[in-house]
């Protein structure tokens, strides 16, 4: 900092300290007058009962106190960034603040024992083999390259990068049946296919056709109820008619195992999430010409089997990352003749003071349904 700036510090304390009635003089008998401070009182010399303080006790007082003592109290007037910046300046010159942005990042919590991926949904996510789930025949079918050349290219890439992912999230069994391993593969699937599809576009349409897919097997293979196989089929559908359809969809991604719960709606509106979570009035926003032609629908998916590998793409900087969830429910959303689009994010619920330390166990996605032009 430059001679002014300190000069103007400097101006900016004193001025302070007199505007609070804090006047220092010395006295014949070396006895300072000072006004009653709670800060200054426990300095204060026991012998003395007129609120006076022997210079000797006086200086043994920390000086940041002292300034700070001479600060507005937050009950006469709130802080201005002046003052903040000041408090902050005096702390770090007499006191040294707390220096946070050199913490070290946190060890992550210990991982939980892998959960037991199942049917129903298990064989359409992933197998073993790789060759008869959707979205290693999607990446075939959109490349135009040979299911089993795209299995020796997964296979080689989770051989290579297993280690590291065992360290943290040790799986019990190499199958996907297993939580972690199940994350692994996916992890190797998602890398080969962004090395094969370069274009943002085609990878936009390989990550819907899975979601696409996944819906219209449920169907076809009645893993929902018939009432919601008769409402999937129709082309008519209104938005508060599809919400028993979502939850029937989630509860498949529940039970099979690759999530531990999931959340419809807005957890701070108990009127906006369930079997609330749409209404007439966004069927009318939908369905009218008149409408502003857009609702937004906001899902959480939790410990999600997909979580790790898609924090390590995302940790490399890319958005192309494992997803089930996501494009099946745009998939179910479009079945009220919407356009649908959809971004994710990841939640970590705890607080933590280093900045650095992000633990999530949340996959956040919200959902804009808009009326088509």
């Amino acid at each position: 900092m430059n001679a002014p700036s300190w000069m103007a510090l400097l101006l900016l304390v004193v001025a302070t300290l007199l505007s609070n009635g804090m006047a220092f003089v010395g006295s014949p008998n070396n006895l300072i007058p000072y006004k009653q401070s709670p800060l200054l009182s426990a300095h204060q010399d026991e012998s003395s009962s007129d609120g006076q303080v022997d210079r000797r006790s006086f200086l043994s007082v920390p000086l940041s106190s002292v300034i700070l003592a001479g600060l507005p109290s937050g009950a006469n007037a709130a802080k201005g960034a002046a003052e903040y910046d000041l408090e902050y300046y005096m702390r770090d010159l007499f006191m040294g603040n707390k220096k946070e942005g050199n913490l070290p990042v946190s060890n992550a919590p210990p991982a939980a024992p892998p959960r037991t991926l199942r049917e129903p949904l298990l064989p359409l996510l992933l197998d073993d083999e790789l060759k008869s789930s959707i979205p290693i025949q999607e990446l075939a079918r959109v490349t135009a390259i040979p299911i089993g050349a795209l299995a020796e290219q997964v296979i080689a890439f989770r051989s290579k990068v297993a280690p590291a992912f065992q360290a943290s999230h040790p799986w019990q069994k190499e199958s996907v049946t297993d939580e972690y391993y199940f994350d692994l593969t996916c992890y190797a699937l998602w890398k080969v296919a962004s090395a094969t599809i370069q274009d943002y576009a085609v990878r936009d349409k390989f990550v819907r056709s899975i979601g696409s897919r996944l819906l219209n097997e449920m169907v076809q293979r009645e893993f929902l109820s018939k009432q919601s196989i008769t409402l999937l089929n129709k082309n008519d559908n209104k938005l508060t008619d599809l919400i028993p359809c979502v939850i029937e969809v989630l509860d498949k991604f529940q039970s099979t195992a690759y999530c531990s719960s999931y959340r419809l709606g807005d957890k701070n509106d108990e009127e906006r999430s369930g079997l609330k979570v749409f209404d007439e009035l966004d069927d009318e926003e939908i369905s009218s010409p008149n409408g502003a032609g857009s609702v937004n629908c906001l899902v959480s998916i939790f410990d999600p089997a997909s979580l790790g590998g898609s924090l390590q793409i995302t940790g490399e900087g890319s958005r192309f990352s494992p997803d089930f969830v996501g494009p099946t429910l745009a998939a179910l959303f479009e079945r009220v003749g919407a356009k649908v689009d959809f971004e994710s994010y990841f939640v970590d619920p705890v607080y933590r003071p280093n900045p650095k330390d992000f633990f999530p166990n949340e996959r956040f996605y919200q959902f804009t349904i808009a009326r088509k032009s």
